[in-house]
């Protein structure tokens, strides 16, 4: 049995691929340069020991990834919302995860390079650990913008602001802060400067 499932992306072509009793993910890149880049990253991180989907095989502007699964960061996120409750052991493992990456690539490169396109979905959850995705846009930068931006995203998943959410907001800034060596007042600049672009974004739609 050969199975094609094509899965939300926004730049990209990925599908889920079923054969008898495997799967996998292909990625076809629509831009060279982020097939590249993505490919970089993920040879960098594997190699530091930051968990990261295993490459299986390459192709022009393809690659052949370890499946996963489905299970992300903001799945996870949206279920303990609605139960009330908040396993601060996961987002004290998202906080490391972070710390992971960004302690990989400056040691690769010698530069602080950023995620950029950083949200919850980029991040699966697997046997209670977690997997980075999507590394097509790292660039150069400070790491409080990656900060910022997920605190802001995990404010105005909708339902925006709810009392649940500011909560994890306020835990969230503090573990990252600590775990980064960031000031809270830095993190939390880069999370007004994203609301503001959320709302100006939401405006034009």
């Amino acid at each position: 049995m050969h199975k094609e499932i094509e899965l939300i992306s926004k730049r990209n072509k990925v599908f889920r691929i079923v054969e008898d009793d495997c799967t996998y993910i292909i990625k076809k890149f629509e831009n060279h340069e982020n097939y590249i880049m993505e490919k970089e990253i993920l040879n960098i991180l594997k190699k530091a020991g930051v968990k990261v989907p295993s490459i299986i095989k390459e192709e022009e502007n393809h690659l052949y990834l370890e499946d996963l699964g489905e299970f992300n960061f903001l799945d996870w996120y949206e279920e303990q919302e609605k139960s009330n409750t908040l396993d601060l052991r996961m987002v004290n493992t998202l906080c490391s995860y972070l710390k992971s990456f960004y302690s990989a690539v400056f040691g690769f490169y010698k530069e602080q390079y950023i995620l950029y396109d950083v949200n919850f979905k980029n991040f699966i959850i697997a046997g209670n650990e977690i997997y980075g995705l999507d590394f097509e846009q790292v660039r150069l930068g400070n790491i409080q913008e990656d900060a910022g931006k997920l605190s802001a995203f995990g404010l105005t998943y909708s339902p925006s602001m709810t009392e649940w959410k500011n909560n994890f907001r306020n835990i969230f800034i503090e573990i990252l802060s600590k775990k980064l060596n960031i000031e809270k007042e830095k993190i939390i600049e880069e999370e007004q400067k994203e609301l503001k672009a959320i709302e100006k974004r939401r405006k034009l739609l």
